[in-house]
Parts: C-alpha cells; sequence; structure tokens
C-alpha cells in the first residue's frame, strides 16, 4: 500500500514538474519569438528610414538631372552620381523607381527597400493654379473663358438669378473670383458694368440667406491666395451656383428647357491652388490642354465634328506613349516618352512628334503656357516599402522641395 502511494506521489510529481518544464519551454520560444519579431520590425523601419534619404537624395537633385545624348557614357555617369537615372525619369516622366535595393549585398537576408516617387494626385488635381488667374495677369479673363467655356457656360447667354434678374455668369465668376483674390476693395467690372463682389456683396447675400448659413460658414473675400482648390466654395459666385464646382443644373432658376447641366470645376480637375499657372505636358490630361490659349480654338470643327483643339490636345497626350523613331534607346519596359527627354528642347520634340505621328500643328501662342517638368513648388507622393525576411513595412507622404531641403505635407506608416 505504502509501495503503491510512493510510485503514485512520484509519477504525480514527475508530471507537474514535466508540466512546468514544457511551461517554461514554451515561454521561452514564444519570448524568443517576439524578441526576434520586434527586433526584425526595428530593423525594417530603420530601412524606412534608409527608403526616405534615398528619395531625398533624387529629390534634392532631380532638377539638375541631364538630358540623354547619343555619346553619353553610361559608366561615367553612374560614377558621378548613382542615382542620375532616377532624377531623370523624375525630371521628365514626372515618375521614377528606386531599386528594390538590398542593405548588404554579401547578405540576402538583410533586407531591401524601394521607393517609388511620382507628382502626387493633389498636386496634379489640375494643371493651372487658380490664384494665378486673377488681375495681376493680363489674360486672366481669357483663361477663364476657355474654362467656364470647356465647362459648358456659355460667354453670350444670360441666366436668370434667384431674384428673377439676368445675369452673365461668365462674368460673374470671372469677377467674383477676382475680387476673392486680389487685395483691393473696388468691385470688379467687366464690360463696364460691375459684376464682381466685395464685403458688401457678401454681408448682403448673408443676410438673405442667414437661416441657411451657419456664422462659422460667414466668409469675405480673402484678398489673398488659398491653399487647397476646395476653398473656392466660399467664393460668392460658387455659393451662388454650386453646380459650377460639383456639377449639376447650373441655372435651376431658368425654364427647364434652358437648364444647363455641366460635369463642375472639382469633378473636371483643370484647376489647383499650387504650381506656377503652367500645364506640364508631360503629365496632363486632354481637358487640362483644352484650357490653354494657343490650343484651344473657339468654334473650329472639322468634318469628323471634332474639334481642332480637341484633335491637338489627344495628339500631345497620345504622342507621349508613342517611342519616337529617332529615340535609339532600349525601352526597358517604358510606356511613356516625355518630351525633351532625349532631347535639347522640348517645345520643338513636342511640336515635331504630334506633326509626324497625328499631323496637327501647335500653335507657338501655348508655349508660354506649358512646361515640360514638375516646377518646384510640385508636391510629390513618395511610397516607401521594406521589406525583410517574410515582412514588408510602407511608408506614404506627400513632400515637396524649398530651400533645397524635403518638407512633409503628410506621412503614413
Amino acid at each position: 500500500m505504502r509501495r503503491g502511494s510512493a510510485l503514485l506521489m512520484a509519477l504525480w510529481t514527475i508530471m507537474v514538474l514535466s508540466v512546468i518544464v514544457i511551461s517554461f519551454s514554451f515561454e521561452a520560444r514564444l519570448q524568443g519569438g517576439i524578441n526576434v519579431y520586434v527586433q526584425n520590425k526595428n530593423r525594417v523601419k530603420r530601412l524606412v528610414e534608409s527608403g526616405r534619404i534615398l528619395g531625398e537624395a533624387v529629390l534634392l537633385g532631380y532638377n539638375d538631372a541631364k538630358q540623354w545624348t547619343e555619346d553619353e557614357d553610361e559608366k561615367e555617369l553612374l560614377e558621378d552620381d548613382r542615382w542620375y537615372k532616377e532624377k531623370r525619369d523624375l525630371k521628365y516622366a514626372s515618375k521614377c523607381i528606386v531599386g528594390p535595393i538590398l542593405l548588404d549585398e554579401d547578405d540576402p537576408d538583410s533586407g531591401t527597400v524601394e521607393v517609388e516617387i511620382s507628382i502626387s494626385e493633389h498636386a496634379s488635381e489640375g494643371g493651372i493654379n487658380v490664384n494665378k488667374l486673377f488681375s495681376e495677369d493680363p489674360n486672366y479673363i481669357t483663361r477663364w473663358q476657355i474654362i467656364l467655356d470647356r465647362l459648358g457656360v456659355s460667354r453670350e447667354e444670360d441666366f436668370r438669378t434667384e431674384e428673377g434678374k439676368t445675369i452673365n455668369l461668365q462674368h460673374r465668376v470671372i469677377a467674383c473670383w477676382n475680387d476673392y483674390r486680389d487685395e483691393d476693395d473696388v468691385t470688379t467690372s467687366i464690360d463696364g458694368k460691375e459684376c464682381g463682389a466685395e464685403n458688401k456683396e457678401y454681408e448682403e447675400w448673408y443676410d438673405d440667406h442667414k437661416k441657411d448659413v451657419a456664422e462659422e460658414d460667414r466668409f469675405g473675400p480673402l484678398n489673398g491666395e488659398i491653399t487647397d482648390i476646395k476653398e473656392l466654395s466660399r467664393v460668392l459666385c460658387f455659393r451662388e451656383y454650386p453646380a459650377l464646382l460639383t456639377g449639376g443644373v447650373v441655372n435651376p432658376y431658368d425654364d427647364r428647357k434652358s437648364q444647363v447641366t455641366v460635369k463642375g470645376l472639382l469633378n473636371m480637375k483643370i484647376l489647383s491652388a499650387t504650381g506656377d499657372g503652367k500645364i506640364n505636358v508631360n503629365d496632363c490630361t486632354v481637358d487640362q490642354l483644352l484650357t490653354v490659349p494657343g490650343i484651344y480654338v473657339e468654334d473650329e470643327v472639322d468634318d469628323d465634328d471634332k474639334t481642332e483643339s480637341l484633335e491637338v490636345a489627344e495628339a500631345i497626350v497620345k504622342c507621349r506613349s508613342i517611342k519616337p523613331q529617332e529615340y535609339d534607346v532600349p525601352e526597358d519596359g517604358r510606356t511613356e516618352w516625355g518630351y525633351g527627354e532625349f532631347t535639347s528642347d522640348w517645345w520643338s520634340d513636342m511640336c515635331q512628334r504630334v506633326s509626324d505621328e497625328f499631323d496637327v500643328e501647335v500653335d507657338q501662342a501655348a508655349q508660354k503656357y506649358l512646361t515640360a517638368a514638375p516646377s518646384e513648388s510640385t508636391v510629390f507622393k513618395m511610397r516607401i516599402t521594406a521589406r525583410l525576411m517574410d515582412m514588408s513595412y510602407t511608408a506614404e507622404c506627400e513632400c515637396y522641395v524649398k530651400d533645397k531641403q524635403v518638407r512633409y505635407v503628410s506621412w503614413k506608416e
């Protein structure tokens, strides 16, 4: 009896000790795994920091990138600048990819980092900086007229207002924006008639709509630059006719048969609140090009019911994806060939290519409204992807270059 009890106690003790040992072993293994995970996570996050430095190296030097020449020595260029290809791509194609780069070439498990840089969607909402389209530009009325023509708002037709009066809506938009943007308190006149809005007109409108407008939504002329294109909704003309921005029936007070439905300036993406006012021909849409004097020609229609303006704009966009015969360089999987990327004169390059491919001509008057590379105020989108073993870590940000420094608008990991 005593021997049986002793054996049972021994077995019980062994079992308890075994459970304790297994528990310690499991905990030690789990803790070891956690330590490895934390260590790798810290390492992969440091790779993201390395990617940020690589991205900044490209951003700070892309404006100095040299154009391709037939006699260039690639080996020598790489010795002088490890990232010259990426800088060239960013300057002339508006996007580039750095990497993936192995952290330690002798250790395949050391991790890789890849950086993608392109013009931010926020920066390329439109090709024209609306802040430039006011009375300091002698052509601002013409440019606004072209934009509103494209929107579908007639230059000649008058619309009925909420009060039953008639108004030239193009004049109202142009004058209201000019008063909102300029620094004086003089109501803008077009064709000898006051049609803008300064503080007095804003107050009168708010008094008539005080039931519908919260106190914090009361605005007057800014007398300066807006920072976001959506701030146009504060301008009086766009408060009176919100469809101008967001789309819909723009003249709801007219007879149904006379009502005009528009897409909306925000949806057309032809305006922005940044940039130098020029359109980058290497990163633009047909709609953006159709706002350019010299490309936009009013009421010019060919036999196929296609406007001359549309033919030119479509040719400029399409030619970017057609490799010119004289570009004697490998394709390297690319799908676009930026104007001026392999020549010394982007304007001549563009005119020659659209003429050869589509037999159309670009008016010289358009040149001063166009550019072939991002401006210094361009906002870029940078995506950094770090990989280590089976772990990856990504950071996305928007940034711009100023005073030889990369400044960050946003950062998300």
